[in-house]
């Protein structure tokens, strides 16, 4: 069993309306050709690495962030930093490109794959491979322990049990929703050793591409989650408790 998605309130659903509205609009103006089209998108990527990079300690200056999005060399990065950085952006890309593909379906081995690009460049942190044990999440601030994921052996049943969710029938209403549940999930079991939370992130904003949520690169929560990151590790404690445990309630988190 996985985190489910909890009945909608009327004020809940009327905000997903009024996103639906603003999404017409954007799409209307995003279909009309601009010079600027270019360098948004490119500034609009760029962003999404170093926000998504960021919660997780990979600091880059707006203009290395920049360079990694043109293919450049970095002007201040690390080596170590650089490397998280590019692999983010090569799976970014990846995913820029999938939500082109009417025929895209889910699976565990694009998960993995994409845990790959990610995290190739450090063999021990296991990447394109479901974690081998025990994992926790540490607030090193503290000192201590503030999540643990279930257990090694029950990953696999899990990923497939979130596969099945999101290869499941479309609902326009409801996409906001599946994308949040799907970001919330893939946190929560921690399949990997390491590049979970980068992982989540870049899935939500599969799943809204795929859905017709806008452009992907413009539909990217990386540069909020990044500004914001400690609502976001709270809200993600209030729903976690500690542990793994599907049968909490997850309308702090959808909200």
């Amino acid at each position: 069993m996985i985190f489910k998605s909890v009945e909608l309130r009327k004020e809940e659903l009327e905000v997903i309306a009024a996103i639906a509205k603003m999404h017409k609009s954007l799409k209307y103006s995003l279909s009309t050709p601009s010079r600027w089209e270019g360098v948004l998108r490119r500034n609009a990527f760029a962003r999404a690495i170093r926000g998504s990079n960021s919660i997780e300690g990979y600091l880059v200056t707006a203009e290395d962030a920049i360079a990694a999005a043109e293919g450049d060399e970095p002007l201040e990065a690390g080596e170590e930093t650089w490397q998280a950085v590019t692999g983010y952006r090569n799976a970014m890309t990846y995913v820029l490109q999938l939500s082109k593909d009417s025929s895209f379906a889910f699976n565990d081995g694009f998960l993995r794959s994409l845990h790959f690009m990610m995290l190739s460049y450090d063999l021990t942190k296991h990447p394109g491979n479901w974690r081998p044990g025990p994992i926790y999440v540490r607030d090193e601030s503290k000192g201590e322990n503030v999540y643990e994921g279930p257990p090694a052996d029950i990953v696999a049943k899990l990923v497939a049990e979130l596969v099945e969710y999101l290869n499941g029938p479309r609902d326009s209403e409801r996409t906001l929703v599946k994308a949040a549940m799907a970001h919330l999930n893939l946190t929560m079991i921690h399949p990997f050793s390491d590049g979970n939370g980068r992982m989540a992130r870049c899935l939500q904003t599969l799943v809204l591409a795929i859905k017709g949520i806008v452009d992907p690169t413009f539909c990217s929560i990386e540069e909020y989650l990044g500004k914001n990151t400690q609502d976001y590790y709270d809200t993600l404690a209030e729903v976690g408790r500690g542990k793994w445990n599907p049968q909490r309630d997850t309308r702090a988190w959808i909200r």
